[in-house]
């Protein structure tokens, strides 16, 4: 008789997850009848019984059910520790490659920024140049423009200004008094 595996050890044994090994035990455990309930242990009555009890239990099915069920796995179980190491060390590699690459790609954006950023100094550098010369020219066409001293001969200029009229009454003249008018609203004095 085989012997009978634990769902973890099953799991071990194929690869596969315990709820993959469980959901091949389920559908044999439900129905009491089932062809292959032979291969899962307790068998009905002991379930039942330690179901009664409230003990725990756990399922075991037999290696012969596990490689019925789960063929391709098995193989691959057995398979795995040579294969995983080359698949691993594979895996590896393409993974260097890419990190090289990405790394190559963000050299070349570094080159590309730190030739833009030098081509903007040598224009910031042009624009001050540029901005010093303007500066130096406003300065000397201030000196020209600069009105001459009064130690030469000039004249000083004289204005003659006209008198505003007076707004006061004159001396003897009788004016009514205006009444000043209402004032307007602030609605009235913006659309009025």
């Amino acid at each position: 008789m085989a012997p009978f595996l634990t769902v973890k050890e099953a799991a071990q044994l194929t690869g596969k997850s315990p709820s993959s090994i469980r959901r091949v035990i389920y559908p044999i455990i439900k129905n009491d009848t089932h062809a292959d309930r032979g291969q899962i242990q307790p068998s009905v009555d002991d379930a039942m019984q330690l179901r009664v009890k409230g003990e725990n239990f756990a399922w075991r099915l037999s290696e012969e059910l596990l490689r019925r069920e789960v063929p391709a796995d098995t193989e691959q179980g057995s398979a795995a520790p040579g294969s995983s190491a080359k698949s691993a060390a594979h895996g590896d590699g393409d993974l260097l490659a890419m990190l090289r690459g990405e790394l190559e790609i963000k050299n070349k954006q570094i080159g590309q920024q730190s030739e833009l950023i030098s081509k903007q100094m040598e224009l910031i550098s042009g624009l001050s140049e540029r901005l010093r010369e303007g500066n130096v020219l406003i300065g000397s066409l201030q000196q020209h423009l600069a009105l001459p001293d009064a130690r030469g001969g000039s004249q000083p200029i004289t204005a003659k200004t006209k008198r505003a009229p007076s707004t006061e009454p004159e001396k003897g003249s009788t004016v009514p008094a205006k009444t000043p008018k209402p004032k307007k609203g602030f609605l009235a004095r913006i659309f009025g």
